[in-house]
């Protein structure tokens, strides 16, 4: 069991996957007010926020009614999505994604001003240079944490050359750049641990790709020592990469949809990460990571316009079948397979 631990130079770390917004999960487009999210999302509330640090992927600006609400191919959610966040415990939004830009630069500010509001920390897309420029750090237990985000793209919606600051995007940052970042960092001695949220790779692809895997070794041999995958909206296999300096990187190649209107099998199973996090000597710079660990969730859709989500153990013990307009699955053979194909590279990851 996961808790918060008050150990030098230990921390416990949360990571959540997408957070996607579709109008159907929160009763419809049409819906002004009374939004429910914190008891949708109460059966899986012991997964989350009880570690040092809880960090989940908003892939939904939350500028809220005002800027009216709206799904699939531009998505705005309700700034209560945010409350509840807060609520269970999440500590950190990762927001640079494919969708940061769907109401361009007034959409992404108004959102800003909601999360800093609701009291969410927020990275990978920002409200000004000055807020770029400041690292986002935690200070755990004596363990300094940092969280640096980027986004592939932004589905083609651009900033002004001027303004480019405002989202961490490979397209304007490239990789090698992001690099030298991290080693720049790392020189400086600013932080113990740096955590990446890289928004990558195919969407509903169930294994990485070969960019993926280019790219998250460029970055383990840079500094990074934890890389948290989102975009797929399915869960791809985790793996342990090892870099020239003899330290190793946990890298969850994606963490899948946590909570998302998308239907279809793989798509509404999704999973929280937990994370021990050691600094065996104060006098070096390597980090120990320990006891991975995947909770499964799934989202199920009750009726029309009504969403929950729970533990895919807790569904597969009160239903035999998993149904989709696909068709009729077993559950408990589909917890195996997931498991099975979860423990592709690390053989004895544990996995609810």
């Amino acid at each position: 069991m996961y808790s918060k631990t008050k150990e030098t130079h230990k921390a416990t770390i949360t990571a959540m996957g997408d957070i996607l917004l579709h109008g159907r999960v929160y009763g419809g487009l049409g819906k002004k007010d009374n939004f429910d999210f914190v008891n949708q999302l109460s059966k899986i509330s012991h997964l989350v926020g009880k570690t040092n640090i809880t960090v989940a992927n908003l892939e939904s600006i939350i500028a809220g009614t005002e800027f009216g609400l709206s799904g699939f191919p531009k998505f705005n959610a309700p700034a209560e999505i945010g409350y509840a966040l807060k609520e269970l415990g999440v500590d950190i939004v990762t927001i640079a994604n494919n969708h940061v830009l769907d109401y361009g630069e007034k959409g992404l500010i108004k959102s800003i001003k909601n999360l800093k509001k609701i009291g969410l920390i927020y990275d990978g897309a920002y409200e000004s240079k000055e807020d770029n420029d400041k690292l986002r750090v935690f200070n755990i237990n004596g363990l300094k944490i940092a969280f640096i985000s980027y986004t592939n793209g932004t589905n083609g919606n651009k900033l002004p050359e001027d303004k480019v600051y405002m989202v961490n995007s490979f397209k304007n940052t490239p990789v090698i750049k992001v690099s030298k970042l991290l080693r720049s960092i790392r020189k400086e001695n600013i932080v113990d641990v740096i955590i990446l949220n890289l928004h990558f790779g195919s969407e509903y692809h169930l294994l990485p790709s070969d960019k993926q895997k280019r790219i998250v070794r460029t970055l383990s041999e840079a500094g990074a020592n934890i890389i948290l995958g989102h975009h797929p909206h399915v869960l791809q296999p985790p793996e342990w990469i090892e870099n020239s300096h003899g330290s190793k990187t946990f890298v969850a190649y994606s963490l899948g949809n946590f909570f998302s209107g998308q239907n279809g099998l793989y798509r509404q199973i999704g999973a929280t990460l937990n994370l021990t996090i050691k600094k065996p000597d104060p006098q070096y710079q390597n980090i120990i990571i320990e006891n991975p660990k995947y909770n499964l969730t799934f989202t199920n859709r009750e009726e029309r316009l009504k969403y929950s989500i729970d533990t895919l153990q807790n569904w597969v013990n009160l239903n035999e079948f998993i149904e989709t307009k696909e068709g009729k699955f077993k559950s408990k053979e589909i917890y195996e397979n997931i498991k099975n194909r979860m423990r592709l590279n690390i053989k004895d990851i544990e996995i609810e």
